[in-house]
C-alpha cells in the first residue's frame, strides 16, 4: 500500500491537500470490493479503518451515502430551468 499527497486546489493563495491510497487489486479482490464502492474511513487510536459504507462502524449507525444521495435527488425532482408561473400582478 502506498500513500501519495497531490494538491486539491489552489483558493484564495491556500494551497489545499489530499491524500491518494493505493491498494492493490489482489487486497480489493479479498475484501470483495468492487470499482466505484462508497468507503467509509475512520481513525481509532493511530489506526486508519476502512470499511463499505453500508457496514457499521464503531459508534456508527451504518447509515450508507446512496440513502443520503436518493433522499437528495427526490427533494430536487423539480428541474432550476423548469417552465415557472407567471408573477401575478397583485390586482
Amino acid at each position: 500500500m502506498r500513500a501519495r499527497k497531490v494538491v486539491n486546489r489552489v483558493y484564495r493563495g491556500v494551497t489545499y491537500y489530499r491524500w491518494i491510497l493505493s491498494i492493490s487489486p489482489k487486497d480489493i479482490q479479498q475484501l470483495g470490493w468492487v470499482d466505484g464502492q462508497t468507503l467509509r474511513a475512520y481513525v481509532r487510536g493511530s489506526t486508519l479503518w476502512i470499511e463499505p459504507a453500508s457496514a457499521a462502524g464503531p459508534g456508527r449507525r451504518g447509515v450508507a451515502s446512496a440513502n443520503l444521495e436518493g433522499s437528495i435527488r427526490r427533494r430536487s425532482l423539480v428541474s432550476p430551468n423548469a417552465p415557472r408561473a407567471p408573477p401575478s400582478r397583485g390586482d
